[in-house]
């Protein structure tokens, strides 16, 4: 299973890669994974119409992580624990990385702050 990042989305858009081109295999297999959080992320800064309509409906064809009040459990666990640590990260990536873990998915993400995390299964590309 991967969990690809709204960063890599947004590289592969602006260097006019076709994600479901990357993704092919991934699809196929039916081992791509996404969440509402990062579907969100992309969306929002698609400005042609056309292109938003093709990203959303790629984002169809893969495995939803609910974003039910157990992953928003295990989110702030996640960020209290972190926080202990000293370890400040944004809410939305501890909630990706929350989805990431749920499912045992690998994190495809040039964020480093996921990093930070201990235990999260990350990778810069597929």
């Amino acid at each position: 299973m991967i969990l690809v990042d709204s960063t890599v989305y947004i590289d592969w858009l602006r260097s006019r890669v076709d994600p479901s081109a990357r993704l092919g295999d991934a699809l196929r297999r039916n081992e791509a994974v996404t969440c509402g959080i990062i579907r969100a992320e992309v969306l929002r800064g698609i400005v042609s119409p056309p292109a938003k309509e093709r990203m959303a409906m790629l984002f169809t064809l893969m495995q939803e992580v609910a974003l039910d009040g157990d992953l928003w459990t295990d989110t702030a666990e996640m960020a209290w624990s972190l926080g202990r640590q000293g370890i400040v990260l944004p809410l939305t990536d501890i909630a990706i990385a929350a989805c990431s873990r749920r499912v045992g998915a690998t994190l495809i993400t040039t964020d480093r702050h996921f990093g930070m995390i201990p235990g999260l299964r990350i990778r810069a590309s597929i």
